[in-house]
């Protein structure tokens, strides 16, 4: 592990109405513990979606050496694509271009699951004390290219786990629904209610360039961390920092079925059931002739087809 990057200008970016509202408080927080440690740094509110991207990316061209992130696994999906900026894959891959850029997260949002992946504390002056007394480690990141909603083709990358079909269905609910009700209850309330619409799809996939194989599935997730829908273990084995994908795909389970393993799914055990399989894969790639829904952090990106590709050690994060 390295030292702290606080030697330099930090930018703290704050999504003000993550946590149900709770982010500008949390400000208030961070900003007390800056200012005690004497770290010279900046602050920016986002006002809509994309924002923090924007902020991120002028405050990492202006020479800053930590963007600070107030939020949940939206704000840090946003803040990872404006550090890297929108490079290509391979220069991602080779470190060029992100200016040694760390980023640091206390989490304030919905969803929190790539800080519980990542092991940052929930509690709020923990996390800020390990900005400033903390160190950085390199994580993986996941890249994905995929087919936008206008049908132009896409890539973004992603810091703790991506999914296709039913769970894309439901970020697609839940981030439609209220935020005051913390990250869990309206996963679940999206998920009932996308259930009773719902129809399992058939996919083609393809791991590491091998030959591809058919199925029908609810859905496929490509997991760089264990937890997501909000503490949702899908990927018990998963690790930020071994330079592979988790693989977990729920397969043509019914809806009674589907309700019934819920529970599996938050200690890790849905992963013996027998229509539930997993893998290890570097790259992987889905095909669907029918319309299936791409989520990356939590954000609904676009559509099947998608490519899948491990970046290892691509993430500098305060930890």
């Amino acid at each position: 592990m390295d030292k702290p990057p606080l030697d330099g200008w930090a930018m703290v970016i704050c999504n003000p109405v993550s946590g149900a509202g709770r982010g500008l408080s949390i400000l208030k927080s961070v900003r007390r513990t800056l200012d005690r440690a004497g770290v010279a740094y900046m602050h920016e509110v986002s006002s809509a979606r994309g924002e923090v991207a924007r902020l991120a990316r002028a405050a990492v061209l202006s020479g800053c050496s930590t963007v600070i992130v107030i939020g949940g696994d939206g704000s840090f999906f946003e803040a990872v694509n404006g550090v890297i900026g929108p490079l290509d894959l391979d220069v991602a891959a080779r470190g060029e271009g992100t200016l040694d850029v760390a980023l640091g997260l206390v989490q304030a949002g919905r969803g929190s699951d790539f800080g519980r992946s990542a092991g940052v504390p929930s509690d709020v002056e923990a996390a800020c004390a390990r900005l400033v007394a903390g160190r950085t480690t390199h994580f993986d990141l996941g890249h994905v290219s995929y087919r936008s909603f206008d049908g132009e083709d896409r890539r973004r990358f992603f810091a703790n786990a991506a999914g296709l079909g039913f769970d894309a269905e439901v970020s697609l609910r839940a981030n439609a629904g209220s935020r005051m009700l913390g990250s869990t209850i309206p996963y679940l309330s999206s998920l009932l209610r996308t259930l009773l619409s719902y129809h399992n799809k058939n996919i083609e996939v393809s791991v590491d360039g091998g030959q591809s194989w058919s199925a029908r599935a609810n859905s496929f997730v490509v997991a760089n961390g264990q937890y997501f829908g909000g503490g949702m273990k899908i990927a018990p084995d998963a690790s930020l920092s071994d330079g592979i994908f988790d693989i977990t795909m729920l397969g043509d389970l019914g809806k009674v079925d589907l309700v019934r393993n819920v529970p599996r799914v938050y200690d890790g055990s849905h992963v013996s059931h027998p229509k539930v399989t997993t893998a290890r894969a570097r790259t992987v790639r889905v095909d669907s002739a029918e319309r299936v829904l791409l989520q990356a952090d939590g954000e609904v990106l676009g559509l099947a087809p998608a490519e899948f590709t491990i970046v290892p050690a691509a993430l500098k994060m305060i930890v």
